[in-house]
Order: C-alpha cells, then sequence, then structure tokens
C-alpha cells in the first residue's frame, strides 16, 4: 500500500483541488458536507464525485460511450422549458432525458479503510459500489442503483409534443430527489462510523461551518 509520506502528499493535493473547485464554482456543492466527511477519515479522500445529474444526451442508446455527446447538464431539477429550448437544436441519433444517481471516487490508504467505506456506502443504498483499482493507492466507486433513461425524440427532426415533455421532466426531476436522498444517508452512515481522530486540516475547517 501507499506510504505515510506519499498518502498525506497525494491527500493533501487533493483536499486543496476541492477547495479550488468550491472558490471558481466548479464543486457539485450540495454534496460538500459528504466530500468533508470523507476527508475527516485520515485514511480516505474524495476525487470525481457527483450529486446526481439530469442530463439530455444525443446518442442512440442511452448507456452507449461512443458517438454520444451530452447537450445539456445539471445537478438540479430541471424546468420543462430548458428541455423544450434544448428540443429545438439540431442533434444526430436520438435525445434521451437521463438521470443518474451520484457517484463518489473515494482513495482508500488500505483495504480495511475500503471495507468500512464500502460498509457505509451499501447501508446507504450505494447497492453497486466496489473495489474500482487495487492501485496505490486503492480506488473505491461508490454508486447508487438510481437511474432512468426517457426517450424524448426517436430520430432527428422529430419533436414530442410539450405535454410529454412536461411530463418527462417531472419524472426525472422524481428520480433524481430520489437518487439525492441518497447522498443525505451516506452521510449519516459515515458520521456513525467518524473515527476518534480526525485528519486536522478537514477538521478545522468543517469546525468552522459547523459540520462537526
Amino acid at each position: 500500500m501507499v506510504q505515510a509520506d506519499a498518502w498525506e502528499r497525494l491527500k493533501m493535493e487533493a483536499w486543496q483541488r476541492l477547495l479550488e473547485d468550491l472558490e471558481i464554482g466548479y464543486l457539485d456543492t450540495d454534496i460538500l458536507d459528504v466530500l468533508v466527511e470523507f476527508f475527516l477519515r485520515p485514511r480516505s479522500f474524495t476525487k470525481s464525485s457527483c450529486s446526481g445529474r439530469i442530463t439530455v444526451i444525443d446518442s442512440l442508446y442511452p448507456w452507449a460511450k461512443e458517438d454520444t455527446m451530452t447537450i445539456y447538464k445539471k445537478h438540479e431539477k430541471v424546468d420543462p422549458r430548458e428541455v423544450l429550448e434544448v428540443l429545438r437544436r439540431p442533434f444526430r441519433w436520438r435525445l434521451w432525458l437521463s438521470v443518474q444517481g451520484p457517484i463518489y471516487h473515494v482513495y482508500v490508504a488500505d483495504l480495511e479503510e475500503a471495507r468500512e467505506v464500502l460498509e457505509a456506502a451499501r447501508e446507504a443504498g450505494f447497492k453497486h459500489s466496489g473495489i474500482l483499482t487495487l492501485g496505490d493507492p486503492p480506488l473505491v466507486e461508490l454508486r447508487t442503483g438510481v437511474r432512468g433513461d426517457i426517450l424524448l425524440s426517436p430520430r432527428p427532426g422529430s419533436r414530442p409534443p410539450e405535454g410529454y415533455v412536461v411530463e418527462a421532466v417531472e419524472v426525472a426531476n422524481e428520480v433524481l430527489e430520489k437518487a439525492k436522498e441518497r447522498n443525505r444517508r451516506l452521510l449519516e452512515a459515515l458520521r456513525r462510523r467518524r473515527p476518534r481522530e480526525l485528519w486536522e486540516p478537514a477538521r478545522s475547517y468543517a469546525a468552522r461551518l459547523g459540520l462537526l
């Protein structure tokens, strides 16, 4: 596993990046408390996390990776008018309204920490979680099974009725709300497993924000 000095350097770099992303408005702020909770753990830190989102994608199938373009993205509930505006733009394949649940990439110092993180995740409803890589350090990915894909337009030039779009957006917003509920449950599960000794940079920051 990663040496102690290398681990501390990697974690501090990730912490500084989180604060920078927060300052420039890049961070997904509705999971800031969850991210800080991971950093409070001396043997964990996160990168590339998402609280859950709604997208409109131009793709033959919603799960395709190639020949796919995300043309709209939002981490909050969506107004149907925003999607109707997207439908006025040209596209290549099919348009899908897609909801994806939260995802966390958690680096851990050892496999015992991986076990602790995975126990908290599964308790919170992140059923599709596991060790993604046994690198140096190991990477744990936390995923829920919450998602939804709604076909908006089956071919270029085809536009659905406005009422259909409104109902589709209502369903997508409902699914997103269910997805984001997992974030609250994850925070609670992590706090129940909070170590006695906390990582000092995150502890000082959390104290200022009232997160301790």
